[in-house]
């Protein structure tokens, strides 16, 4: 290498930054055209996957010594402290959260049980290949069994991103939707709590034991991961709501900027609560994402109109720009990486990865169907569990992989291996989708915004916040269920989380929205009109009372007060909450 302030040195420096600058423009120039003549051979990510391969081949073919191409392999530092930051604080900032959190105890039994399960299951599997012969030892640390857990922990992180971008060109159905933008969003994080709590016992004994202690302190994480993004989140809308940015007092100055301010203070509360999680030993992902969701609900009513729409796009711009950065330089690593390879890690890894992702995806969906309210259809299952699409996240907890041979760093193998499945499933299973979606009957030509544009919809276009099913919405779904479960456990069931709602509708309302800001709750009348329920379309006027004389509604009248108590077993609409 050449001495550090040599000319030799700045040239490189130089030709560093000049190379990825010119490869996301490459990148945004080509997404833009793939988007623009509706090219669905690639889509946006395969194609900057591809381009940062080429890429790294002229790199590799340009330099003569392979220092030299040290400075265009991946950094994992760089990737979770400048890029992962803005890509899930603006997941959570855009999240449609109406349809997530209606969602949310079914994305997170896959998010959390299911990364779990598709980690050990994956982990084991591959252990086993190695005590059998079929992955070399010899190219594993001196802790087997728990490298290969480690490995099965980081391939457990899914980044859809190519499978999503074609659910919003072909109308997806909501359902399918919400539970992989869902799972992918709390996977990563989860992955990265597991990954770090299994890393820390490497060096030990994994018994029955270790593996008590790493769950609980992976819950124990998560938990407060979780408190400090929401506690960062209250705090930045008080903060705004306190300033006053929503709107100008009358002498200002003429250089005052209210967007500007809004967006500084956004990003740094994001920011915070990233490195906060961050060094006292929580997830920064985490935290963040539920930074984002918080500042979304509460600061969003909190700053001018100008801010609201402009402050929450380029957080959405900024995460497209490093979402396209991170998938060339994927794509680089191809090229530029000093690859080991393990043809029993590379046999081995795909069907491992698709073993996993079923074993994680079918038992917990029927699971999850006693307890929704209505149920995940055959079709979207499998579709689910085809989306588990690997990407940044995974290789780069593969770049940290810890490992106790003298010299060298991580475990190559398993770099090479993980890369090698982040390329293909994001370029042949990624191209799959559309296919496998007409296969399933999930694709329909003639609906190009119908659905999925109600499930996309932006927090910075309707501002809209947690869903509060009216007293109708939960009847229905209630009867939809009656029909394949017990009624005591409909009822119990049911009724507690009918309660949550109601408890957190009036929480929301008297105290949190008044101190924080938000959007204001509109008020129902006691009166009711029920739906038909699917014997012909009817106006609501042709329903009589008797009708529905097993359905106790809970209407609320202009004080906000309770008129009857919901029995849940009878009919409702889907009516949307505020």
């Amino acid at each position: 290498m050449a001495p550090s302030g040599s000319p030799a040195a700045e040239a490189g420096g130089a030709y560093s930054a000049l190379v990825p600058t010119l490869l996301i423009m490459a990148c945004v120039v080509v997404s833009y055209l793939i988007q623009r003549y509706n090219v669905r051979a690639v889509q946006p990510s395969g194609a900057a996957l591809i381009i940062g391969v080429l890429a790294g081949t002229l790199a590799r073919a340009s330099t003569e010594r392979d220092a030299d191409v040290e400075v265009f392999q991946f950094s994992p530092q760089a990737f979770f402290y400048g890029l992962l930051p803005i890509i899930i604080y603006s997941a959570g900032l855009n999240l449609k959260r109406r349809d997530f959190f209606a969602d949310f105890f079914t994305i997170a039994l896959f998010a959390f049980v299911g990364t779990v399960i598709s980690s050990f299951v994956f982990g084991l599997f591959t252990f086993l290949f190695v005590e059998i012969g079929v992955i070399s030892r010899h190219h594993l640390g001196s802790n087997p069994l728990l490298e290969c857990l480690l490995y099965g922990t980081l391939i457990s992180s899914t980044d859809p991103v190519a499978t999503l971008s074609i659910f919003a060109d072909v109308s997806a159905p909501p359902l399918l939707y919400n539970l992989v933008f869902g799972e992918s969003v709390l996977n990563d994080a989860v992955a990265v709590v597991l990954f770090r709590t299994l890393a820390a016992f490497y060096d030990k004994d994994f018994t029955s034991k270790t593996f008590g202690t790493v769950i609980g302190q992976f819950i124990m994480v998560s938990i407060g991961s979780l408190l400090i993004g929401i506690l960062i989140a209250l705090g930045t809308a008080l903060l705004l709501k306190t300033l006053g940015l929503a709107k100008a007092p009358p002498n200002v100055a003429a250089s005052y900027n209210g967007t500007a301010y809004t967006f500084a203070l956004l990003l740094i509360s994001g920011y915070f609560s990233y490195v906060l999680a961050e060094n006292v030993g929580m997830s920064g992902i985490m935290s963040i994402f539920f930074t984002g969701i918080g500042n979304a609900h509460y600061s969003y009513h909190n700053v001018g109109s100008e801010a609201q729409i402009a402050v929450f796009k380029s957080f959405e711009a900024a995460a497209f720009l490093s979402e396209t950065f991170v998938f060339a330089y994927l794509g680089m690593q191809v090229a530029t990486f000093k690859h080991l390879w393990d043809f029993g890690i590379l046999l081995t890894g795909i069907p491992l990865a698709l073993l996993a992702r079923a074993v994680n995806i079918f038992p917990l969906s029927m699971l999850a169907n006693t307890m929704r309210e209505t149920p995940i259809p055959p079709n979207i299952q499998i579709m689910h569990a085809a989306c588990g699409l690997r990407g940044a996240v995974a290789y780069a907890l593969a770049v940290n992989m810890p490992s106790t041979r003298e010299g060298d760093r991580g475990s190559r193998a398993i770099e090479t291996g993980t890369l090698m499945i982040c390329l293909v499933t994001t370029l042949v299973f990624g191209s799959m989708t559309l296919p496998l979606m007409k296969r399933l009957d999930l694709h329909d030509p003639n609906d190009r915004e119908g659905m999925l544009s109600q499930a996309m919809s932006s927090t910075a276009q309707d501002g809209l916040g947690f869903i509060i099913p009216s007293p109708r919405a939960r009847a229905v779904r209630a009867r939809a269920i009656a029909e394949g479960h017990p009624v005591w456990y409909i009822a119990l069931a049911f009724r507690i989380k009918a309660r949550l709602f109601e408890w957190w509708e009036d929480f929301e309302t008297n105290v949190m929205k008044p101190t924080f800001g938000g959007a204001p709750s509109h008020s129902t009348d006691a009166t009711w009109q029920p739906v038909s329920t699917g014997d012909g379309a009817r106006s609501s006027g042709e329903h009589t009372r008797e009708e529905f004389r097993d359905v106790e509604l809970t209407p609320v009248n202009e004080e906000g007060k309770e008129a009857d108590t919901l029995r849940p077993d009878g009919p409702k609409s889907d009516e949307p909450g505020p």
